[in-house]
């Protein structure tokens, strides 16, 4: 089955705690594509925030979607790392990584 698309905007929040391996699921719509700041288009993504022990507040990232090539190419935020941002389709969703640290580390985004 493909994924659910919501033909109209949409505002949700899903909070979810990390499995002993450090996976999550989260099901919800697929997001269309949002204008941005100067008219152009960004491409469907979902904002996360990461809360974890250690932290002293949460870290804000982007999950974007690999199956939307052309979106994902023109869309302003990206930018030069969009490896760490963009999930790839995986059995019956997609997959994203976080990394906090590290040479893979992810993309956070300031408040």
């Amino acid at each position: 089955r493909g994924p659910l698309v919501h033909p109209d905007g949409f505002r949700g929040f899903a909070r979810c705690p990390t499995g002993p391996g450090g996976e999550w699921a989260v099901l919800t719509f697929k997001p269309g594509r949002v204008p941005a700041g100067d008219g152009s288009l960004q491409a469907p993504h979902v904002d996360l925030s990461v809360f974890a022990r250690g932290l002293l507040d949460r870290v804000i990232t982007r999950l974007y979607f690999g199956d939307e090539a052309d979106a994902n190419a023109a869309d302003p935020v990206l930018g030069h790392r969009r490896a760490t941002l963009v999930a790839e389709p995986s059995g019956d969703g997609y997959r994203l990584d976080i990394r906090l640290q590290g040479e893979h580390e992810t993309v956070f985004f300031s408040l």
